[in-house]
């Protein structure tokens, strides 16, 4: 398997054959697993920081939830292809990334909360800490099965998850495409929470689908870091790699998120 490759478009085979690294002079420091976990945990820790934030203010002013949300959404993937390709831009603007894709989770999470209360239900913590709890154990659970050599990541693995990764990226352009001319989809809209008979039930599968999809990106990160590591790539990757993963724990905790929806509508009896 190449050192280059990954399921997750940030730490894709092309973004990392065009990145601006990979040359003698930035190599005198090289890459290893502690740095990326350091870098990692500061991502994290901003964007939990800032989506804690984001919670508050939209809180205080929910007349401005929806409109601020598309902002930082439309920002949020100007941000991610301002960095791509690049471990100079990672290291900059990183925390640009990781304060936006905070904010942005803090206002779907109050969103959610919003929308329970609306039927007079509250989640104990908020559904914010419990989709935490959720992607911590997705994210303990990757590792183990990582380091245990039960997924590590292989050519076949990584290509599968791949596909799977490109085909939910087209669902989900097509469904804003349609969400645009007033049609709703299943399988993408947290709504489907509050209905009931299969639109529930698919909706729920399509939940725990992506939750795992998300989380099997994980293994083949943590290939490509072990992979970059051990190839002696210069220090300064290990930026890109902790911005990479910062994208897919975003991901598994937008889709815990939902989870935490669907869970609490069904038990609300």
């Amino acid at each position: 398997m190449s050192v280059l490759q990954s399921s997750n478009p940030a730490l894709s085979d092309n973004a990392l054959k065009g990145a601006d690294w990979w040359s003698e002079s930035k190599a005198a420091d090289t890459a290893t697993i502690s740095g990326i976990v350091n870098k990692t945990g500061l991502f994290a820790i901003i964007t939990t920081i800032a989506g804690a934030g984001g919670y508050a203010f939209f809180k205080g002013q929910p007349q401005l939830l929806m409109p601020m949300m598309l902002v930082i959404f439309a920002l949020n993937i100007g941000m991610f292809f301002i960095i791509r390709g690049s471990a100079t831009r990672a290291r900059n603007f990183g925390f640009v990334y990781s304060v936006l894709q905070g904010l942005f989770l803090g206002g779907v999470a109050m969103l959610f909360d919003g929308m329970l209360a609306s039927q007079g239900i509250a989640v104990a913590g908020g559904v914010a800490v419990q989709a935490f709890v959720i992607t911590a154990g997705c994210l303990i659970s990757m590792l183990a099965l990582f380091r245990a050599g039960i997924l590590t990541g292989g050519p076949l693995f990584t290509r599968i998850i791949k596909v799977a990764v490109a085909g939910v990226a087209v669902a989900f352009l097509i469904s804003l495409v349609l969400y645009a001319f007033g049609i709703d989809t299943i399988v993408f809209s947290p709504g489907s929470a509050f209905a009931s008979g299969n639109t529930f039930l698919i909706g729920m599968l399509a939940t725990i689908f992506l939750l795992g999809l998300a989380s099997l990106t994980l293994i083949i990160d943590f290939r490509q870091a072990e992979d970059l590591v051990q190839s002696g790539a210069p220090k300064e990757t290990e930026w890109y790699v902790a911005f990479g993963l910062i994208v897919s724990l975003v991901w598994i905790y937008l889709e815990s998120l939902k989870l935490v929806l669907y869970i609490t509508m069904m038990n609300r009896d």
